[in-house]
């Protein structure tokens, strides 16, 4: 049986022979139009790091802005970076060889592999995770919602694996939705590992890595290792250069690390090179077919919509043309992968600064390549306008009952997110501090018996027979449905 690992020995060696000049066959004005949407990164600021390969020639590589800030160190063609949920792919790619040798069913109930995860009111498959269709609710904002977000402590895939299992309930019934999950990647390290018998590290290394020429490439399996040319991740922080004369707070950059060890839903440590290595593999002649092709197969609703998420990919379509791709983000890191198959045209963006507007930038360089007739300041003003906020017309909320809001000080815990909460009402509004960093929230009313707060979510009452309140129901972004129950019922 044909594998990756065949034509990735052939893409080593057309590698080696083969890195041209940067930008030989494109016009000066092509290139100029490419430079103005890097246009933001200088010496005073994080990098990035992008390549454009077409038909295996690399045609466009430019590396801005700096890769440490404190010891003046320029981004390079060698800068690491992380590639957040980039990452993904390779864990999808190592199952979908496991499927091929036969020793994972991507249609199998994922007991048969994770016996731990609750039996729910509709099987999980292997499939449903690969989609991001499963349900489970997404461990990091579980974590969050418990008084540990992330960064504020070492997670590793065991904590993780602990905040999914204690899930009495899921998001959604399998199948009915897309939402994506880091859940859903974590369980497929998790599986990947037992039914290989091997560390993602040693596995993708033996299967991937070596075999590509990704010489630069691994896991963040512990934040502690030192990385020789690895790129700092920043942040660009209101209110932490101090004041300008006018008394306004000045925003400055900040180093914005991944200080925790889960692996396998992110935590690739790599190169421009190397995730052009990767990408052009797959569709090297002598490629694995069947591979890429269930790879790139897209998810399938019950209902019988087909979704865009494939194996750790999208699959979508810009200026009419397919495109495989996906974006990350990781702490400071930011990152896009596309291939344009039809174009033969690979594009790689990774950036150290949290702040990089990484779809927008990797969108606009395939549109100076691919739309030439579009001006690149169209593609520069969906750069610059892509956190732009549209004014809309707002309705006032009802006044929440005066009867709940006598009711509500005190504590509420969350077995499910082992998480406590203390609420008291304030100028018709709630504050929540949750617990152990008595992080302070305002939730402002929605409804008669629901709030809301920017990084806590929408907080849905709910009452006993007689009128009490028995609890409330917390959704966040990625888990929803969060039980907190009253203390002293």
């Amino acid at each position: 049986m044909k594998t990756i690992l065949k034509f990735a020995l052939t893409a080593v060696c057309y590698f080696i022979f083969s890195l041209p000049a940067v930008a030989q066959e494109l016009s000066v004005a092509t290139v100029e139009k490419m430079d103005q949407l890097l246009a933001k990164y200088g010496d005073d600021t994080p990098g990035a790091s992008v390549l454009v390969s077409r038909a295996g020639e690399i045609i466009y590589e430019r590396y801005v802005g700096m890769a440490d800030l404190e010891h003046g160190v320029p981004v390079t063609g060698t800068s690491i970076f992380e590639a957040g949920s980039v990452s993904k792919q390779f864990t999808a790619a190592g199952i979908l060889l496991l499927v091929q040798k036969g020793k994972v069913d991507l249609d199998a109930e994922i007991q048969q592999y994770l016996p731990e995860v609750p039996v729910y009111e509709r099987p999980i498959t292997v499939r449903h995770l690969f989609n991001h269709t499963s349900g489970l609710k997404d461990w990091g904002s579980l974590a969050g919602l418990g008084g540990w977000s992330r960064g504020t402590r070492v997670y590793t895939n065991d904590i993780a694996l602990q905040y999914i299992i204690r899930q009495p309930d899921l998001n959604y019934l399998p199948g009915d939705e897309y939402l994506y999950s880091n859940s859903n990647y974590t369980l497929m390290t998790i599986l990947l590992e037992r039914v290989s018998g091997q560390s993602l590290t040693a596995f993708t290394a033996e299967h991937f890595f070596k075999p590509i020429g990704m010489e630069q490439t691994s896991w963040r399996t512990d934040y502690r290792d030192v990385v020789a040319g690895r790129a700092i991740g920043y942040g660009l922080m209101v209110g932490s250069g101090g004041a300008s004369a006018s008394g306004e707070a000045n925003a400055a950059y900040r180093m914005n690390m991944p200080f925790e060890n889960t692996y396998g839903h992110a935590a690739l440590l790599t190169t421009v090179r190397d995730l052009n290595r990767w990408n052009e593999s797959w569709y090297q002649p002598s490629a694995d077919q069947a591979l890429r092709i269930l790879r790139e197969q897209q998810g399938v609703l019950t209902s019988g919509d087909t979704i865009a998420y494939a194996a750790g990919v999208r699959i979508a379509e810009h200026n009419g043309r397919k495109v495989v791709n996906h974006s990350g983000a990781t702490a400071g890191y930011r990152a896009w992968l596309a291939y344009y198959p039809e174009d033969e045209l690979s594009i790689v963006f990774l950036s150290n600064d949290a702040n990089a507007q990484i779809t927008a930038i990797g969108e606009g360089l395939a549109d100076v390549l691919l739309a030439p007739q579009r001006e690149v300041g169209s593609a520069a003003a969906a750069v610059t306008s892509a956190t732009s906020v549209t004014p809309e017309q707002t309705i006032a909320p009802p006044p929440p009952d005066e009867s709940l809001l006598k009711q509500l000080p005190g504590e509420y815990l969350s077995t499910a997110v082992e998480g406590k909460w203390t609420v008291a009402c304030h100028n018709g509004g709630l504050t929540i501090q949750v617990h152990p960093h008595s992080r302070l929230y305002s939730m402002q009313p929605i409804a008669v018996d629901q709030f809301s707060a920017t990084g806590l979510g929408r907080l849905q009452i709910i009452k006993e027979a007689d009128g009490s309140i028995k609890g409330f129901y917390v959704t966040i972004d990625r888990a929803r449905n969060v039980w907190f129950e009253k203390s002293g019922l």
